[in-house]
């Protein structure tokens, strides 16, 4: 077995001095670019930084004027709210005042018309005599014053009520009714009849021929024949329990006839009147004037009279009370006592 061959190892070249300070000095060369290349980058950033920093101070300093002007403008705003709020306040007081004075006038204008109806039913009462007239003013004027939250109103209307329950307790009769009935008895006169009429033409019993002769009477018998007859014809004799009533001519029934239309339109315009005692009595000379002349066993004539019976037990004026105090109270409202004349 032969032995391996030994490896020889290449021989050492020496390293000359001079090489080993040309290597240094590079590598003191690349380290002194690189830190030059370093103090230009950071020359850089701060010249950046700088430029930033100025622009940053130019816009602070912007800002600071535009917070001037901010603060100007605010100041400006603030003084025109100011303003605003005042010419407000102002405006809100004139529309309280004006609204105060409106509602001022508002409440009079209501109690003026209160006072007006009140002043109303016064003079229906009074004047008229209608308490159905007086009682719708007082409802109408209770009606108004209810509106307004005055409590100085409240006696007013408590008299007003008082006022109203005296009229409700009056009697109230058809007057209307009644005028209405008047006239159409006015109207129905001619249709009722008499007690006792005359013919308008006499008309005898009989002829002179109505009894017949033989033909052989005499001169005598035919003579007392005609006698008999002239008297029958110019008498009429009939017996009568009662007393004998004469008969009417038809001028006076046609004068009978028109006195109960007057008595009658006597009555009616009474009514209207609401004139109690002419009343009673041109209806109780109605009545009696259909009693004595016509005939009361007729149903017309018994329907005339009971109407009229019926009118003369109602009272068409009754004794009025006086309603004045609740207008006498409202005036003295309307009418503060520093102001009253």
């Amino acid at each position: 077995m032969s032995a391996a061959p030994e490896r020889r190892e290449p021989p050492r070249t020496a390293t000359p001095r001079g090489g080993v300070t040309g290597s240094l000095g590079l590598l003191l060369g690349v380290a002194a670019l690189a830190l030059a290349a370093l103090a230009w980058v950071r020359l850089r950033s701060l010249e950046n930084a700088d430029a930033q920093l100025q622009q940053r101070v130019i816009q602070l300093q912007q800002n600071a004027a535009s917070k001037d002007d901010l603060a100007g403008d605010a100041s400006d705003t603030q003084t025109s709210l100011k303003a605003l709020d005042a010419r407000t306040s102002d405006l809100e007081n004139s529309f309280n005042e004006l609204r105060q004075h409106s509602q001022e006038g508002r409440d009079a204008w209501i109690k003026a018309e209160a006072a007006s109806l009140l002043l109303d039913a016064n003079e229906a009462l009074v004047l008229r005599a209608d308490p159905g007239l007086a009682l719708i003013a007082l409802d109408q004027a209770d009606g108004r014053l209810k509106l307004l939250p005055d409590p100085r109103l409240i006696a007013v209307r408590q008299e007003i009520a008082r006022e109203s329950t005296k009229l409700r307790a009056l009697p109230h009769p058809d007057v209307e009714g009644m005028a209405v009935k008047l006239t159409e008895l006015g109207a129905g006169v001619d249709a009722l009849p008499l007690k006792r009429t005359a013919p308008q033409h006499y008309q005898p019993g009989g002829g002179l021929n109505d009894v017949t002769l033989p033909a052989d009477a005499g001169f005598w018998a035919r003579l007392k024949a005609a006698v008999q007859r002239l008297g029958a014809s110019l008498f009429t004799l009939r017996r009568h329990n009662a007393a004998v009533e004469p008969l009417l001519a038809p001028n006076e029934e046609f004068m009978l006839r028109r006195n109960l239309e007057l008595k009658l339109e006597n009555a009616r315009s009474a009514l209207l009147q609401r004139e109690d005692p002419a009343f009673q009595s041109a209806a109780r000379a109605a009545d009696n004037w259909l009693q004595e002349y016509f005939d009361n066993t007729d149903n017309g004539v018994k329907a005339a009279i009971q109407q009229l019976d019926d009118m003369q037990k109602q009272s068409i004026a009754p004794k009025l009370p006086d309603i004045s105090a609740s207008l006498t109270l409202l005036r003295q409202v309307e009418t503060p006592k520093g102001d009253a004349p």
